[in-house]
């Protein structure tokens, strides 16, 4: 069962608000109220109730004196939630900058960097670190079997929805069709086209192209991703890429 005192301190509440929080979700009303509950002293509680209160999570009525607190929906904790996302999202791309600011030439800037990664975890951690990609559009290579569909629905879908929430554009090659509320759902900024039968069959190795990187996923038997920055393997990787899609049938959303 999620605890609800680490659950409010990951979206960075005090001690003081999570406790006078809790309180009030409870039935506490009046500070008064809230000391007896929780034990904190009174100028602690109006602390809290004061930074509850530029949160948005209460509301006050009454005048000085005889004020009272009311809750607002918890469902405000949600809005909280998307809020932490987009400012993390924008930390995502800020990073990028940060680093070329400070980061001084280096001799051999021309030569490809290759960076490999081993297990499960680590290949979905670079997997949904694509999203935040500069330029937000990734080309897509997926083959009938790959690590995506062998991993199982629930990764997809989260890879899928947080890709389509920051508003990345994809051009998908697919070598099988998924379920169609799935593709109505999540894919309503993609293009998908459904690579030939004789082609989908024949590997199992995923591939994403994106800002000058391509990504190579293997199967989730052999578990493991090999990224590859550079320019001229990219544009080597996107003009077959190109040939493919021309060869492949486009998939039409609208009558999935």
């Amino acid at each position: 069962m999620l605890n609800p005192h680490t659950f409010l301190a990951s979206l960075d509440l005090s001690e003081a608000e999570i406790d006078v929080y809790l309180a009030m979700i409870g039935g506490a009303l009046t500070a008064r109220d809230i000391v007896q509950v929780t034990g904190r002293s009174r100028p602690t509680v109006y602390y809290g109730l004061g930074a509850l209160d530029r949160r948005g999570l209460l509301s006050k009525t009454g005048l000085e004196g005889d004020r009272r607190f009311r809750v607002e929906p918890l469902s405000r904790l949600k809005t909280m939630v998307e809020a932490k996302q987009i400012e993390i999202e924008s930390l995502h791309n800020e990073v990028d900058d940060f680093v070329a600011q400070f980061r001084k030439p280096q001799a051999g800037d021309h030569k490809p960097q290759v960076a490999f990664y081993e297990g499960v975890s680590a290949v979905r951690n670079v997997i949904m670190e694509t999203i935040y990609a500069k330029g937000r559009q990734i080309d897509s290579l997926v083959p009938t079997e790959n690590f995506f569909w062998q991993l199982g629905p629930d990764f997809v879908t989260q890879y899928v929805k947080k890709r389509q929430d920051i508003g990345v554009r994809t051009r998908n090659l697919w070598g099988t069709t998924i379920d169609p509320s799935q593709i109505k759902k999540y894919y309503n900024k993609s293009e998908i086209r459904m690579m030939p039968a004789s082609l989908g069959d024949k590997f199992q190795t995923t591939v994403f192209m994106y800002r000058d990187n391509v990504l190579y996923i293997s199967s989730l038997r052999s578990g493991y991703a090999l990224l590859v920055r550079s320019k001229e393997h990219y544009q080597l990787t996107q003009a077959l890429y190109e040939v493919v899609w021309e060869i492949s049938k486009p998939l039409k959303l609208d009558k999935v």
